[in-house]
């Protein structure tokens, strides 16, 4: 890193492969440390050195651009930010991380049993980690199980708490609750470095979105208030089978899916060839198994856009490299068996109108839906995203992703909109810098904003605000309980070999966690007999 003056200021220039390294030093590195813990030596071995090698490659290939293209220079690749906002940007990160609830130092939410517990077990047991049921002893917890002997083994998209987990082994579980929020601050910092490049500039926006960011979910609310109709169940949880979370939520419940899924997501739309798609964006199926189907069409988008695009040759040289093809199929085949050996877990799943009395219903729905989600955010950014590809790829996905539904809760619209719901997030940050910089420019030279320019700037603003409803309940309910002494559900599970409570009157945790982590007849599987230690 070096110091730049940018407009007057200085600046920190930190290289953009130094930026790519560290991202992609943070999403490989968990993966590693699971090949190493829970794969047989002679296969957990070259895999481990299999994606560090070509991690590697990738950083070292980032800033050389695609097949047939001009190179780069440092200058138009390099990333300067003031050292103000890169200091704001790292104590933000930690803020948020904490203020999450990630390690459980603050309260937090009831996500956060089934969190805890996960990081206990991966701490206090032999990897792979398997159950005896025979351990259980709250009668409520083995009625649901409805076993009293056997084994079972843990089966969930848990390796995002890897290397916080072999830091607990070494140290002890405070440590691997102090490297779990350090490590999730990590990666929230990349992704904001990577939004203040993609945006041109950092600017205190970029954190503010990147918290708060939401739908209009405060107009359903506000109608459920004064109707009482009874579609509605929370205040992100409107209609039935289709809901869009604001990012605060997501890192208050999923941070283990959304902080990789958003870091990637920066990471694709920064990257300057194609080369190692495979690793970079398919590591993501390490994290989020329906995130993946977002992260697609981004990735497409970067292939195709206008930038990168080159001829049919040219292109194919460029996505079939062993770096796209080998990462991407020990991904498939490794945590493909993991996950598809409990794909019980993932419950109901088709067509969303399937799950409607009615077909009208059913529409009645999804247009609502659409215009609370998707059309605020569309509409205030089209004027000046509209020609831009990640702009058009993620308007089009946030619209068709609710069309289709995995789990009863449907995790899929949830998850699978991550990806595009970032890139609004991002552009809606650029909005107003944008604004900002136009309006600081209008009155240096003195110039005034005719009427219907400043009610359609306060109307944008109003809604962008409003926008931010749930992001503003859930931190108020956080900081408030905090405050309060409010009692969280952070002990409610404590470890899946022994389950503390099997409900807390909102949530079933026994049957989750039946249905959801326990793997039955686990040797059967693909992965047992095959990749994973015994």
């Amino acid at each position: 890193m070096s110091v730049k003056k940018t407009g007057g200021s200085k600046g920190i220039k930190i290289p953009f492969r130094l930026w790519y390294g560290l991202a992609a030093c943070f999403l490989v590195l968990p993966v590693i440390v699971f090949c190493a813990g829970y794969l047989r030596w002679y296969v957990g071995i070259p895999f481990a050195l299999c994606f560090a090698g070509f991690a590697v490659y990738a950083v070292a290939d980032c800033t050389k651009p695609a097949s047939g293209k001009t190179a780069l220079s440092s200058n138009s690749t390099d990333i300067v930010i003031p050292m103000s906002y890169l200091i704001g940007f790292a104590v933000f990160a930690v803020f948020l991380a904490w203020f999450s609830g990630v390690g459980e130092f603050i309260y937090s939410l009831q996500d956060h049993a089934i969190r805890r517990a996960t990081l206990n077990d991966l701490v206090s047991y032999k990897w792979p980690v398997i159950y005896d049921y025979s351990t259980q002893t709250n009668p409520d917890v083995i009625k649901e199980i409805g076993k009293t002997s056997g084994k079972t083994a843990l089966m969930y998209y848990f390796t995002y708490w890897m290397p916080a987990a072999l830091a607990g082994k070494l140290l002890g579980r405070t440590a691997a609750d102090v490297f779990l929020m350090l490590w999730t601050g990590l990666g929230i910092f990349l992704t904001l470095i990577g939004m203040a490049k993609i945006n041109g500039r950092a600017c205190i926006t970029q954190p503010l979105f990147f918290m708060f960011f939401g739908g209009l979910d405060v107009i359903p609310t506000l109608v459920h208030s004064f109707t009482g109709y009874k579609l509605w169940t929370s205040i992100e949880g409107w209609v039935p089978n289709m809901a869009y979370y604001c990012n605060m939520s997501e890192f208050a419940n999923v941070f283990h899916q959304c902080v990789p899924c958003f870091l990637i997501t920066v990471l694709v739309m920064l990257s300057v060839n194609t080369r190692s798609f495979g690793l970079t964006a398919g590591v993501l199926f390490a994290y989020s198994p329906f995130g993946v189907f977002g992260i697609l069409p981004v990735v497409l988008t970067a292939v195709f856009r206008k930038d990168m695009r080159q001829d049919v040759k040219g292109t194919i040289k460029d996505l079939l490299t062993p770096a796209n093809i080998i990462p991407a199929a020990i991904l498939l085949i490794m945590y493909g068996s993991f996950y598809f050996a409990n794909s019980g877990a993932v419950g109901n799943n088709g067509f969303t109108w399937k799950y409607y009395d009615s077909i009208g219903l059913f529409v009645i729905c999804y247009l609502c839906f659409l215009v609370i989600e998707v059309l605020p955010v569309s509409a205030i950014l089209f004027k000046r995203y509209r020609k831009n590809a990640f702009y058009l790829c993620a308007a089009i996905c946030m619209t068709l992703i609710p069309l289709y539904m995995m789990t009863w809760v449907n995790d899929f619209a949830m998850r699978a909109s991550m990806p595009s719901r970032l890139i609004m997030c991002i552009f809606l940050a650029g909005f107003f810098k944008d604004l900002y910089d136009e309006d600081a420019e209008r009155l240096r030279k003195k110039k005034k904003m005719d009427r219907k320019q400043a009610a359609g700037l306060v109307f944008t603003i109003l809604t962008v605000i409003l926008m931010m409803f749930p992001g503003f309940v859930n931190a108020f309910l956080i900081g408030g309980s905090q405050v309060t002494g409010e009692p969280d559900r952070k002990d409610m599970v404590v470890s899946f070999g022994n389950v503390k409570h099997a409900t807390d009157g909102s949530i079933e945790y026994a049957y989750v966690i039946n249905n959801q982590f326990y793997t039955d007849d686990y040797m059967d599987s693909f992965f047992f007999r095959y990749l994973g230690k015994t």
